[in-house]
This record gives C-alpha cells, sequence and structure tokens, in this order.
C-alpha cells in the first residue's frame, strides 16, 4: 500500500490475522515504535486500535490485516490496510452517533486525534491512513 508514507522511510510493517486479538498486537506495534522514536503514543495508539478494529470487523473475512508505520521529518503516517476496497467508509460524511447508540465513533476518534484522515484504495486492498505531526 504505502501511498501516503511513501516519503517516511522506513516503513514498519506487521501482517495480523483476522481476528480480535490482532486489534491489541497493532496497538503493541504503534506504541513499541512511537516509543522507538521519541513520540507521544496516545493519539496513535487510540487511532491505531480504532481503525484495526474496524478491518477486522467489517473486513476480517477478506483476510488478515497490515499495519504499516512510518515516521518521516515533522510526521508520523498510520496505515490500516486490509482486502476488502469495497468497505471503503466516507470519511466526509461522519456524524456524532444518537447516547443510545454503544457503536459508532471509532472513525470520529481518529479524526479528532489525527492531524489527518483518509481513506485509500488501490487494486484488492484499501487503507484507512492516519498522519500525527512529530517534533521534526
Amino acid at each position: 500500500m504505502h501511498a501516503t508514507a511513501a516519503y517516511s522511510e522506513p516503513v514498519y510493517i506487521v501482517r495480523l490475522p483476522p481476528a480480535p486479538t490482532s486489534v491489541a498486537m497493532a496497538r503493541d506495534h504503534v506504541e513499541t515504535l512511537c516509543h522507538k522514536f521519541g513520540v507521544d503514543s496516545f493519539g496513535p495508539v487510540q487511532v491505531v486500535s480504532e481503525l484495526a478494529g474496524n478491518a477486522v470487523e467489517h473486513a476480517g473475512m477478506c483476510g488478515g490485516i497490515e499495519v504499516w508505520v512510518s515516521v518521516g521529518p515533522g510526521v508520523l503516517w498510520i496505515e490500516v490496510v486490509d482486502f476488502a476496497p469495497e468497505f471503503v467508509p466516507d470519511l466526509t460524511g461522519l456524524h456524532e452517533p444518537g447516547d443510545e447508540q454503544e457503536r459508532g465513533r471509532g472513525l470520529l476518534i481518529a479524526q479528532t486525534l489525527a492531524s489527518r484522515v483518509e481513506a485509500l484504495v488501490l487494486g484488492d486492498r484499501k487503507a484507512l491512513c492516519a498522519c500525527f505531526p512529530v517534533p521534526a
């Protein structure tokens, strides 16, 4: 995938099975890398948790997921890749779910914590990507 972070080498990739336990593994992957590069991990860990959870739930039946992380000058990119390009969320039409709804806040959380969130489709895959500013 690596469409958004191509200028930020190296890229750290973990491939995970389409299982709920993969969400915790995605969080651990991002947290470890944030600590390695001296980046505050709170926002990135929360966002990868939401994006990986969505990928497992909505696209898990189409294969595993991949979490791509790259850190470049002033930016951290996280990309959660799955193999269900037909399930692309509309990031422009997000709205707060009602109080009675227990779900549906993940992408709103991602948009709140990241400086940019986008969805990319390339062939048989899609990536939900989140960008975070970091000290250069």
